[in-house]
């Protein structure tokens, strides 16, 4: 789990070298349809899923993983999120046999909150179970 003041994810974000270090192409996209309220909303939300997410994973930001490691997109028509994760972050997930983390993301006038749980991949197919 991770809450995250949005004012100091706005000065985070206030940063151009951090801002393009934070966020994939794809995360990005559908910000140019959103105000500037809702845009700063939407990658706080994202901000915090990223971090909820290293901690399923037992890792921080600080060595070989990088924030666009872990991508957290939007799905159509419903706009619930869904992670991808890559390079060190895939990697993390596999040595601890995950295999997909959800994430859940809540917004405040304030506040963002996000939470993550990593489901162990199902070897239920190798024993004939569902």
């Amino acid at each position: 789990m991770d809450i995250l003041e949005k004012a100091r994810f706005e000065r985070i974000a206030a940063k151009d070298r951090w801002f393009r270090a934070l966020f994939t192409e794809r995360e990005l996209e559908p910000i140019s349809a959103y105000s500037p309220g809702r845009t700063s909303e939407y990658l706080a939300g994202r901000f915090s899923a990223k971090e909820a997410i290293a901690k399923v994973l037992g890792i921080g930001f600080m060595g070989k993983m990088k924030w666009r490691d872990i991508e957290v997109l939007r799905s159509s028509p419903s706009g619930k999120p869904y992670v991808l994760l890559h390079h060190f972050a895939r990697t993390r997930a596999e040595e601890l046999k995950v295999g997909t983390v959800e994430v859940s993301i809540s917004h405040q006038p304030t506040v963002v909150v996000a939470f993550a749980v990593g489901e162990r991949a199902c070897e239920c197919a190798r024993h004939g179970q569902l």
